[in-house]
């Protein structure tokens, strides 16, 4: 798992303990990257059994993981770091 996949799941997590409902526009803007691009992660971390895509929620391993990872990040300031 790389980088930006961990910050998707931190985000995913965020947004759920902040009673914030997870889509796949919030999501995006949240983490600095396209739709196009947040999907293809979402896919990825479905693959791995990390998150549902189409629900935009994390699995139970993936809550596992989100819980450990870093704070989230825009992916382009750190790009730019």
């Amino acid at each position: 798992m790389n980088h930006t996949q961990r910050l998707v799941l931190r985000a995913l997590y965020e947004m759920a303990s902040e009673d914030q409902a997870a889509d796949l526009p919030g999501l995006a803007s949240r983490i600095g990257l396209s739709c196009t691009r947040t999907i293809e992660l979402l896919d990825a971390l479905d693959r791995q059994g990390l998150v549902d895509a189409e629900r935009v929620r994390l699995t139970l391993i993936g809550l596992t993981l989100a819980v450990n990872a870093p704070a989230t990040a825009r992916v382009a300031l750190q790009a730019s770091a």
